[in-house]
């Protein structure tokens, strides 16, 4: 039913009232001649209304002449109706034309580029990035390959372990997991062994290439050998024929204890404001700069929050807009209590584990105690952690040719 409207509207139809003596043989004759009507209502025994499509309204004149009957135009809807009363409105279809193109040009390329999931590298070096590649606001979806974004990311950045992308309407979406980060320090071709950078125990090992030296539970020391990249080829009576010699790959984490210690002073300095606050904008060009507000004298402070014109999320002009507030406000020392001081070290600790975290650094557990110490508020104690470890170590090419020869 919908479609039906929606197509009676393109052709157009009229609305009109029938009126004589002979109204049944004009429906007859307008049956014999395919002319369709409906909604036929009867007014009394002289007179109906009904709808017709504009085009077979024309061809009621030889009826009407045949019948006698007098037709009045009631109503003229649709498309051909609207455009013949603004036929004159030359700038009017030129604005619809001109829309009609621009959402036909803005539909087929993507304005919005969301990035989520990013933790260790921004969403703005991620942009970069994606720009030297030509992948930009503006650019033809069908001119898109998302295999080849997610691929070149996964390159770019050693961190990130797996990359989406995908196009949705006009945003294109890319999903990021990342994992931890381990510099390449050897070519992958060169043989190499993975050592342990840090004293610790394994508590987790993924071998890839090369031969495990350590297993789960192994407790390994700075510089020891935890994968070796060379290999024993032996024959049937288990002697070694010679040895080969790999890039050695392998996920290793270990468990270890750092030492946690910070102390700040129960003095501190807090600024008190009197509540009179003073607004105002400005705007930023590049260089170019224009304030609309009168400058902070002293003991007034000034708070700035600016945005830049957005267009999307990530499609941005070079143009922001700023917000001021000036407020008065005076100094005062205050002393912490007992339990503020306390609160003040547990949040302290939490920036100091979300940081940790950040670094693709996993806390088990920690053993922290705080104390007040005089005029300090003291925290102290251990946090046992995990995290990847194996650094590249290149195998000596002397060792490599003595086991050649």
């Amino acid at each position: 039913m919908r479609m039906e409207k929606i197509l009676k509207l393109i052709y157009g139809y009229v609305v009109m009232m029938v009126g004589g003596e002979q109204l049944e043989r004009f429906l007859n004759l307008c049956r014999n001649r395919n002319i369709y009507m409906e909604k036929i209502h009867y007014l009394d025994t002289d007179r109906f209304t009904a709808q017709i499509q504009a085009k077979d309204f024309l061809r009621l004149r030889p009826v009407r002449s045949k019948t006698g009957v007098h037709i009045q135009i009631m109503q003229k809807r649709g498309l051909p109706f609207f455009f013949f009363r603004n036929k004159k409105r030359k700038a009017f279809f030129a604005g619809m034309l001109l829309g009609c193109v621009l959402i036909f040009f803005m539909t087929g390329r993507i304005w919005n580029i969301h990035i989520e999931g990013n933790v260790r590298n921004s969403t703005g070096e991620i942009l970069d990035f994606l720009e030297e590649q030509g992948v930009v606001h503006g650019k033809k979806k069908k001119k898109v390959n998302c295999s080849e974004i997610a691929a070149s990311v996964r390159r770019k950045y050693n961190e990130i372990t797996w990359v989406s992308a995908r196009i949705e309407g006009t945003r294109l979406l890319l999903e990021i997991q990342e994992g931890i980060s381990q510099k390449e320090t050897v070519s992958e071709t060169t043989p190499c062994d993975l050592t342990a950078d840090k004293d610790g125990v394994i508590t987790e090992m993924i071998v890839r290439a090369g031969i495990p030296v350590k297993k789960i539970g192994d407790i390994c020391k700075k510089g020891e050998i935890l994968v070796s990249g060379e290999l024993h080829i032996m024959n049937d009576s288990q002697e070694i024929v010679r040895n080969e010699y790999v890039h050695a790959d392998a996920d290793i984490f270990i468990s270890r204890q750092i030492s946690y210690y910070q102390e700040f002073p129960l003095k501190h300095q807090v600024e008190e404001t009197s509540g009179k606050v003073k607004k105002g904008i400005y705007f930023q060009l590049g260089s170019w700069y224009l304030g609309l507000y009168r400058n902070a004298k002293q003991n007034q402070k000034c708070i700035s929050e600016e945005d830049p014109i957005r267009i999307t999320e990530n499609f941005v002009l070079p143009v922001w807009i700023g917000k001021i507030k000036i407020m008065d406000y005076k100094t005062e020392e205050q002393i912490y209590t007992q339990e503020e001081a306390k609160q003040e070290a547990v949040q302290r600790l939490q920036i100091y584990e979300k940081k940790m975290l950040q670094n693709g650094v996993k806390i088990k557990e920690n053993h922290v105690t705080t104390k007040i110490n005089g005029q300090l508020c003291v925290t102290r104690g251990t946090i046992q952690i995990i995290e990847k470890t194996g650094k590249e170590s290149r195998i000596r090419e002397s060792t490599s040719e003595t086991a050649s020869k």
